[in-house]
């Protein structure tokens, strides 16, 4: 109301007002007046709101002397910002007991001369209100011109922070939590200021409003120079996407500063939108050529070279192929979160790892996929699962990605186009396998898969599901029917050895029960166990049909 209004004692400075006077309340004339309102009925009281400056010739209290009395308390009480009384109409002079209510609510009582015409009072009070507002009206276009031109012009989050603080001559930080992003200006700031804009419990603080939106305010003393603070989230689509973040030394912010910094949200709000969907297309770029140059036959080999540049991929190079498998820590798993906010955390997890890439100053590419997060590296840095400096790369890419539960597939090192193929195919294997076998949040050398990696090393998967089908395919289409236990009580039956005994102990199943089942997978099965070639296929079947179920694509 002060920026926006104007002091009891302003209005008694202009020229409608020189020949007013004031009889009580001095002590209130830095009270704010927003409006002009004029009482000339008994029951105006409802309609007085907080801010009004009152007119009135005392007709609708002339004879009650009551209500005379109880009138400056009840405007008080409404939080009226002053009365002007004309008397000798219908009051001969102001009652000494309203002067000394005025004088005790430090309320504002001026008496009008009786030449003095009402509508000249009001007409000079709201043209300076109107003049007043306009100035605010004009600043605020003003920023959001000046910025939105900015941002228009290709402007990024650092060039916005540089011009809001020089606009406003703060300290200021402007924070993208979905582009990992964070930019302070100016750069020589100091440390107590670093350690506030640091601070990542903003919201807990008490928060104040003014007529354009929240924000959060701290009073500090930075090394005995008072500092004052404040935050204000970035909000897009009812979710808060960041900061914006200033520091006045010395003094408080003004109205006009803290609309500066309400308009320069929205304005962060409109570059994070643009960071992420430039992102989101660049990626999906990178995508689609990944999958055809994956897919593509040698013909078109240097096609594929001279379109990778352009990315600023070098395909001729070593590389290890990584897919990792991003997801929310197993506490929170269990939560539902639509597909639109699982991409989202997909997308942050990938901005996180250009970040450690960068940092790390690797050569990598990085693809964010249907399969998951694509990253090429040399394969010195991660090839070598009994190398040490591999496991604290690996240990460090994890930590850059503390916030998600990581599961790593990892591919051999090779050399050029086909060598990307073959260790991404490696590496999607992995993943995929090593997920079933050891489960998530591991890290999964193809290397060490074993039997698995060898079966699946070539594309001789139909040859293989075919192998599956000839010495299960009977005994899996029975007991899926049945709904038996078949299945379960071999595993567990070539588990122990072949022995009956043994397996209903561990299956806590009568033995007679076992028996059973066992003769019924010998004859659904054919085999026979005490010949070693017979038993050695049916247990290679077995893992076969259990890495089909793991992929999802069973033996059709």
């Amino acid at each position: 109301m002060e920026h926006y209004g104007l002091k009891v004692e302003e209005v008694l400075q202009l020229p409608a007002f020189k020949k007013c006077r004031l009889l009580g309340g001095a002590e209130g004339l830095q009270r704010v007046i927003t409006n002009v309102n004029v009482m000339e009925v008994p029951d105006i009281l409802p309609w007085i709101k907080s801010g009004d400056f009152i007119l009135t010739t005392g007709y609708a209290i002339k004879d009650d002397i009551d209500a005379q009395k109880g009138l400056i308390p009840q405007l008080n009480q409404q939080g009226a910002a002053g009365l002007a009384i004309k008397p000798q109409r219908y009051i001969e002079s102001i009652p000494l007991y309203m002067i000394e209510a005025a004088n005790n609510l430090n309320f504002p009582l001026l008496e009008m001369p009786l030449e003095v015409n009402f509508s000249e009072l009001i007409s000079s009070v709201l043209s300076q209100l109107v003049n007043h507002q306009a100035l605010f009206l004009e600043h605020s276009v003003a920023v959001h011109q000046q910025f939105t031109d900015l941002i228009l012009k290709g402007g990024q989050l650092d060039q916005i922070a540089a011009a809001l603080a020089e606009l406003i001559n703060a300290c200021v930080c402007l924070e993208d939590h979905s582009n990992y992003r964070r930019v302070i200006y100016p750069y020589d700031i100091p440390s107590e200021a670093a350690g506030y804009f640091e601070r990542d419990d903003l919201a807990g603080l008490k928060a104040e409003h003014y007529d354009t939106g929240e924000f959060y305010r701290e009073q500090m003393d930075f090394d005995g120079r008072e500092a004052d603070c404040i935050a204000l989230p970035v909000i897009i689509e009812e979710q808060q996407y960041g900061w914006v973040k200033a520091i006045l030394l010395d003094r408080r912010f003004s109205l006009l500063e803290l609309i500066t910094l309400e308009r320069v949200c929205s304005i962060v709000a409109l570059d994070i939108l643009r960071q992420h969907n430039v992102a989101q297309i660049e990626n999906k770029y990178k995508a689609e050529f990944l999958s055809q140059l994956l897919s593509s036959s040698n013909l078109y080999e240097k096609d594929y070279l001279e379109r990778a540049r352009a990315f600023g991929w070098e395909l001729t190079s070593d590389y290890a192929a990584l897919l990792l498998d991003v997801s929310l820590p197993s506490e929170a798993s269990k939560i539902k979160i639509h597909e639109d906010r699982r991409q989202d955390l997909k997308t942050r997890a990938a901005i996180l790892l250009e970040n450690f890439c960068s940092q790390m100053q690797v050569k990598f590419i990085l693809v964010n996929n249907e399969d998951g997060l694509a990253l090429l590296l040399e394969p010195s840095l991660v090839a070598n699962s009994k190398d040490s400096g591999a496991r604290d790369f690996l240990r460090q890419l994890r930590a850059a990605l503390k916030s998600w539960e990581v599961t790593i597939g990892i591919g051999s090192g090779y050399n050029g186009i086909k060598g990307i193929k073959r260790s991404y195919r490696e590496a999607k294997i992995a993943l995929e396998l090593g997920r079933y076998l050891f489960g998530n949040g591991s890290d999964i050398y193809y290397s060490n898969l074993g039997v698995y990696g060898l079966l699946l090393k070539h594309d001789g998967m139909p040859e293989l599901k075919d192998f599956v089908q000839e010495i299960l395919g009977s005994f899996l289409e029975y007991d899926h029917n049945k709904k038996g236990d078949l299945y379960k009580t071999l595993e567990v039956y070539l588990e122990s050895n072949c022995n009956v005994k043994e397996t209903s102990e561990k299956m806590y199943t009568h033995y007679n029960t076992i028996l059973y089942r066992v003769n019924k997978i010998k004859e659904l099965t054919g085999i026979d166990f005490n010949q070693p070639d017979q038993k050695m296929n049916l247990q290679v079947a077995m893992r076969l049909s259990q890495v089909f179920h793991c992929f999802g694509g069973g033996l059709g």
